[in-house]
């Protein structure tokens, strides 16, 4: 039975989609972690009661949703193995949580250099997001796979615009970063990054909130958790109900805004058109609300850009649409590789 995978590297989340046979297998896990001082007692409590931990020096690594029960239970905010979704540097337990994550996301490969899709993001404005990229593929190399490097708008007009002749804008709206396409025919024309994701609008939340914790050695911390929750559990955005849906509501707009200027920018810069209308699709965990689309439309309304969009929507399934795009071009690589045999 041969098997067709994807991984993708969030800015606060791993996902992973394979095909085996007639079956598609999705994960994921958050790359929010606790570091838990343990001892006998409770290695022995949490070996018992959970498997989302793993060993490290400084005692145990907690993670899923272990660590967010641990979390509530003790008031500890959760540290994250990304910062503003790049790796920590000289941060030893980070990296080794998250070769962990990576090996329960891949599954042992087939055969030797087993094709692995790799989607992840390489900010523009970060000199380390190469750095970075190269450590989370050498961990897939590792696990025994060849890997494949795409931009997240790239595998979202894989899986979104077949129609289309895989044509369009493609917007991933993730927790770090918008990363952002312009694809035509499956090539990618123009390719870039805004730092604005689902984290920047939950911490802009959590401060006009007041969403601040007190830790055992008397320091106040922002805690972001409970807006994040809030926020990935909103529906719409339509419907304002209280200052924080506006504020969510008002967030949404500048995004919005921001990222057609910026779309605006880039094409004229480097001269590119395409005489055709081409859609525009939207995905990502940010854009999980109805109407995050309706904003996109009033912004392609009132700035005057170099290409037609024909329309703008968005994903039905936010976490796992551009991994079905990765799985598409895998099969698109293998299909010559098949007729050559």
């Amino acid at each position: 039975m041969t098997m067709n995978i994807a991984i993708e590297f969030g800015g606060g989340e791993f996902r992973s989609l394979r095909r085996e046979g007639g079956r598609l297998l999705a994960r994921r896990i958050s790359t929010d972690y606790l570091v838990i001082d343990t001892n006998e007692s409770r290695r022995k409590i949490l070996e018992r009661h959970s498997e989302e931990f793993a060993r490290c020096d400084a005692g145990m690594i907690v993670f899923g949703n272990a660590a967010n029960e641990l979390a509530e239970l003790l008031t500890l905010p959760l540290q994250s193995a990304l910062e503003n979704g790049h790796l920590r540097k000289d941060d030893p337990v980070s990296r080794q949580f998250l070769g962990a994550l990576v090996e329960g996301l891949l599954p042992v490969p087939q055969g030797t250099d087993s094709p692995c899709i790799v989607i992840a993001s390489q900010d523009d404005q970060n000199p380390n997001s190469l750095e970075d990229v190269h450590f989370l593929t050498q961990l897939v190399k590792l696990r025994g796979y060849q890997p494949e490097i795409i931009s997240p708008g790239l595998a979202l007009i894989l899986s979104e615009c077949s129609r289309s002749g895989f044509t369009g804008v493609g917007i991933k709206m993730g927790a770090a970063l918008l990363d952002i396409s312009l694809v035509y025919q499956t090539r990618e024309l123009a390719r870039f990054t805004i730092p604005c994701g689902g984290q920047r609008v939950d911490r802009q939340i959590a401060i006009s909130q007041n969403c601040f914790v007190r830790l055992q050695d008397g320091r106040e911390v922002l805690d972001v958790r409970p807006i994040r929750i809030w926020r990935e559990g909103v529906e719409t955005i339509n419907h304002i109900s209280d200052s924080r849906t506006l504020e969510l509501r008002n967030q949404y707009r500048e995004i919005a805004f921001m990222a057609t200027h910026r779309i605006q920018q880039e094409l004229n810069q480097n001269g590119i058109r395409i005489p055709k209308q081409i859609p525009l699709v939207i995905g990502g965990t940010l854009a999980g609300p109805v109407g995050t689309d309706e904003m996109f439309t009033q912004a392609i309304s009132e700035i005057e850009l170099p290409i037609r969009i024909a329309e703008v929507s968005r994903v039905h399934n936010v976490r796992f649409s551009a991994l079905r795009g990765g799985l598409i071009l895998g099969e698109m690589v293998s299909k010559p590789e098949k007729s050559a045999a």
